[in-house]
Order: C-alpha cells, then sequence, then structure tokens
C-alpha cells in the first residue's frame, strides 16, 4: 500500500514538473507576440526568418469581413493576403473614407462562389464580395488559401 501510493505521488510530481516545462515551452515566444498588429506577414529581423501570422477563416462570411476589416483600417497587406490582385486593386481605387461603416448584411452562394453583401451605415452604399469556395475548402494549419476573394462590386 505505501508502495502504491509513493508510486502515485511520484508519478504526479513527474507529471506536474513536466506539465510546468510544457507550458513553458508552449507559452513563451507565443505569448509575447503583439497581438494588436494588423500587419498580414512579419520578418524576423534577429533571426532573419520570414514567418506567415495570417489566419484564414475557413467560413465564407468570416473570410469576407477579415478583408473588409482591413480594407476599412487602410491595411493594404492584409488586403492584399485576403483578396486577388484585381479585387485588392479595385478595392484601393474605391474611396474607403467610411471604411469602417460596412456591415455585413447577408450571403447567398452560386455556382462555387460565396457571395457576401455589405452596406455602408454612412454613404448607404452596397458592396459585393466574392468569396471562393474552393479556396475556403483548401485548408492547412493556416486556415483557407490565401486570395479567396475574387470579385468585388458596388451599387449606389
Amino acid at each position: 500500500m505505501k508502495t502504491t501510493m509513493r508510486n502515485r505521488a511520484a508519478a504526479l510530481g513527474i507529471a506536474t514538473v513536466a506539465g510546468a516545462a510544457g507550458l513553458g515551452l508552449a507559452g513563451g515566444p507565443a505569448l509575447a507576440a503583439d497581438t494588436s498588429s494588423a500587419s498580414s506577414s512579419s520578418q524576423s529581423a534577429d533571426a532573419g526568418v520570414g514567418t506567415q501570422s495570417v489566419y484564414y477563416p475557413v467560413e465564407a462570411g468570416k473570410y469576407a469581413d477579415e478583408l473588409v476589416i482591413a480594407w476599412g483600417q487602410d491595411n493594404t497587406d492584409r488586403v492584399e493576403a485576403f483578396a486577388s490582385a484585381d479585387v485588392a486593386d479595385k478595392l484601393a481605387n474605391h474611396s474607403n473614407e467610411n471604411g469602417s461603416h460596412w456591415r455585413n448584411t447577408g450571403a447567398e452562394g452560386a455556382a462555387g462562389t460565396t457571395y457576401i453583401t455589405y452596406r455602408n451605415s454612412t454613404t448607404g452604399e452596397k458592396m459585393t464580395l466574392g468569396v471562393s469556395n474552393e479556396a475556403i475548402a483548401d485548408q492547412n494549419e493556416w486556415g483557407a488559401a490565401p486570395h479567396a476573394v475574387h470579385q468585388v462590386s458596388f451599387e449606389g
């Protein structure tokens, strides 16, 4: 009986130490990262190693929302990460003076694309983004594929 209790106590002590060590390893640099940054990628100057810091949502609505947020914040790098070159150019050429006032008003799908509609609460303008269902389905550890928003149109 005493041996069993000692063995369990020793196992519990080892598990506690291993768990604490694991927390230290997992929490080190990851917890120190600045999550408020809106930049789509970063370059580690110390190590000379490029890192990818964009997670691409796997749901069309959330994916499009990330693009709209980046556009509203005038974050060109992030816009270019979420949109095709054509869409990024159209957004850059369209005024985003009221860019933070776009509200998601709905979605519908057709022919491999999910169309997400936004209404600008200041100007009343309507914007529709087309998100490729194939790109959203192409997932890896970073979520969906980049550049999934392949269409944009404005009305009003």
